[in-house]
């Protein structure tokens, strides 16, 4: 009997954990700091080829003002400064699906964080492809997993 409660326990264990895993898989690289106050980044080893040149990749986006104005200002952060930094916020991940041939982008998939990273909403988003504009997060993310 103690060797069923013992399974069963390593079982919920991994269970609990298995949610986390492509948490600490990621290597979330910084994309971008938005006019909105909102700085985005892409997971770097997360990218997935399709075919027909079609890409996808991971983006979180984290609402930090004086993150942005700093960013924007040249001061120059390393990335544990950084990662400090947003650490304790909430955030969104989208799974972005980009037309490298066509240059369009479409969002698959949207997760709400809370700052402990405790999902607070999902959803799959149908999006219709979009052109990439110039100067913008989505051009900057084109030319990092396209070019």
């Amino acid at each position: 009997m103690k060797s069923l409660s013992v399974k069963w326990g390593v079982i919920l264990i991994g269970l609990a954990i298995f949610p986390h895993a492509e948490v600490w898989a990621a290597d979330w690289k910084y994309l971008a700091a938005g006019d909105n106050g909102m700085c985005w980044w892409y997971d770097s080893q997360g990218v997935t080829y399709q075919p027909d040149k079609m890409m996808r990749v991971w983006v979180k986006r984290v609402k930090a003002e004086e993150i942005s104005e700093t960013i924007k200002s040249g001061v120059k952060i390393d990335r544990s400064q950084l990662e400090k930094m947003i650490s304790e916020r909430d955030y969104e991940l989208f799974l972005m699906e980009i037309d490298c041939a066509g240059k369009t982008v479409k969002g698959l998939q949207k997760s709400n964080y809370d700052s402990k990273g405790v999902l607070k909403s999902g959803e799959s988003i149908i999006d219709t492809k979009k052109g990439i504009p110039t100067d913008s997060v989505a051009e900057r993310l084109y030319k990092i997993v396209c070019e």
